[in-house]
């Protein structure tokens, strides 16, 4: 088997889509005998490391849709293979079997977290690529509950392929490991103790909720470590980030993958109140770094964290406050999901989402 993955997200920085692909990258290339695979791949500054085995196809600058959509047909075409893997989206014109992979239905069940034209345009696009896929992918068994609620035409070739956790991501180790922590946070102007939040800061993730809580325990407490948030800002988040500032929040914008290890092992914990997710990988990545989570009892979350985290109602600030502080003032607790945690996070890795997704192709 010939497979094409469109590789052109990984380098840009912006999320969960890139990892997602990097992680079937780094998964395929584990395997003993993976298959032939191209990748198609765009030029976002810095050099990205490709695995050698792989074949590289690039794209040049990347290009708005629609065009960008028929660079991908040309490649394609050229090389000739049996599967073209992609998120969210297939070109019209595809000349071998298409796989899709549909990470969340956030767009559809809440249109209000995105600008009117993005919206609009995943729903269209996304439901192009369900009808003209022979396979669909998705992260989670709630996603493709999701899924076949939305596109019940999908029924039969949705598969759940669920995201990995890198082995970076891992307990805090010797005391030279320690030091390199420091100065990743040193780096972003970052002291511990602190409370955790990653993700891109967007209206979904719920931080505003998230920082009426935390001014709570702080309003009831003497000592509180500070907050930290980990992401970019998307659409509709300059009124929240100038709330956070003003409370003390400190925010340091995109992190490199390579450091952010580093900010889940020296925090109190990881507090992920997000309304949707189709998986939510920081709280998985949190539990392998040793790290204990509060994250929500929503969509996606509890199937990922089982009973190794805090699971609260999203849309409750006083749970969520009330779970933080559970955290803070009992330590058996906090060890015990610290050990939970770790245990869990192991069934995610990368080798077995590359075999899932093998098995889907067959």
């Amino acid at each position: 088997m010939h497979l094409a993955i469109n590789a052109t997200e990984v380098g840009r920085g912006q999320g969960g889509n890139e990892t997602y692909i990097a992680g079937l990258i780094q998964g395929l290339s584990a395997l003993s005998s993976p298959p032939v695979t191209s990748l198609l791949t765009c030029q976002w500054g810095d050099a990205q490391a490709i695995p050698s085995r792989f074949r590289q196809v690039s794209l040049g600058s990347y290009r708005r849709l629609p065009f960008f959509l028929y660079q991908q047909t040309l490649a394609i075409n050229r090389i000739a293979p049996d599967w073209y893997l992609s998120n969210y989206y297939l070109p019209p014109l595809l000349p071998c079997k298409g796989a899709v992979v549909v990470h969340d239905l956030s767009f559809r069940v809440h249109p209000e977290y995105f600008p009117p034209g993005v919206a609009w345009y995943m729903r269209w696009l996304t439901a192009f690529a369900v009808r003209r896929a022979e396979r669909v992918l998705t992260v989670s068994a709630f996603s493709k509950q999701e899924l076949l609620r939305f596109y019940p035409q999908a029924e039969g070739k949705v598969w759940i392929v669920p995201n990995g956790v890198g082995s970076e991501f891992r307990p805090s180790g010797d005391g030279g490991a320690r030091r390199a922590d420091q100065e990743a946070l040193s780096r972003y102007g970052v002291a511990p103790p602190y409370i955790l939040a990653v993700g891109n800061i967007h209206p979904r993730k719920n931080l505003s909720r998230l920082l009426d809580a935390y001014l709570r325990v702080r309003e009831h407490r003497n000592s509180v470590p500070g907050m930290v948030w980990v992401g970019a800002a998307r659409w509709g988040s300059e009124e929240l980030l100038d709330r956070a500032r003003t409370s003390g929040v400190v925010l340091t914008g995109f992190v490199a993958r390579a450091d952010l290890p580093a900010f889940y092992r020296k925090a109190t914990m990881l507090v992920y109140p997000s309304i949707y997710e189709g998986f939510g990988l920081p709280p998985a990545e949190a539990m392998a770094c040793g790290t204990p989570v509060v994250t929500s009892n929503a969509t996606s979350l509890p199937e990922v964290v089982g009973e190794a985290a805090l699971t609260v109602d999203p849309t409750d600030t006083m749970a969520m406050a009330g779970g933080m502080a559970r955290l803070l003032d009992d330590a058996s607790l906090r060890q015990e999901l610290i050990e939970a945690g770790i245990e869990r996070a192991r069934r995610y890795t990368w080798r077995n989402s590359a075999r899932r997704l093998l098995a889907a192709l067959q």
